[in-house]
């Protein structure tokens, strides 16, 4: 039998936050807007971007009931976007913007420490990629790639 380690990070990371329908009846997905809003249409703008499957207008501003500011700058990630551009992560407000949207309720003193993890893992995740990719076609090609890409 093999285990697996998981590390401590992870672990810390994914019990940052309890969902908020944790306690309810799981079996009922929701119905409409998970947003409440007194609104004859809902006000969030639900296109998504086809480039990575998100939604095309992430909110900077506070969520009803943040008591808090966070920081609305964003970081420049490494991993490429295209041949001219690379990726940004998310500011921590708009982190937080998505966990109440998707029902979670985390304490926004630990919102930043939350991004810097989320852009640790996506960065070591891509060096992870671009080794199996040196190692399956070698480093010649890599080299092309970072040209391409820097």
């Amino acid at each position: 039998m093999t285990s697996i380690h998981v590390p401590f990070i992870i672990i810390f990371f994914l019990s940052m936050g309890q969902t908020a329908s944790s306690s309810q009846n799981k079996s009922a997905p929701p119905s409409g807007c998970p947003i409440q809003h007194n609104y004859s249409q809902c006000p969030i703008d639900n296109s998504i971007n086809p480039l990575n499957k998100m939604p095309s207008s992430i909110s900077q501003s506070p969520a009803p009931l943040q008591s808090s500011l966070l920081s609305t700058s964003r970081t420049q990630s490494s991993i490429p976007k295209d041949h001219s551009a690379k990726w940004e992560y998310p500011s921590p407000q708009q982190f937080y913007n998505a966990l109440v949207r998707k029902g979670w309720v985390t304490p926004e003193e630990h919102i930043d420490t939350m991004v810097q993890i989320h852009n640790f893992l996506n960065e070591q995740a891509w060096l992870q990629v671009l080794k199996w990719e040196m190692r399956q076609t070698g480093y010649a090609l890599l080299l092309l790639k970072k040209k391409i890409f820097s």
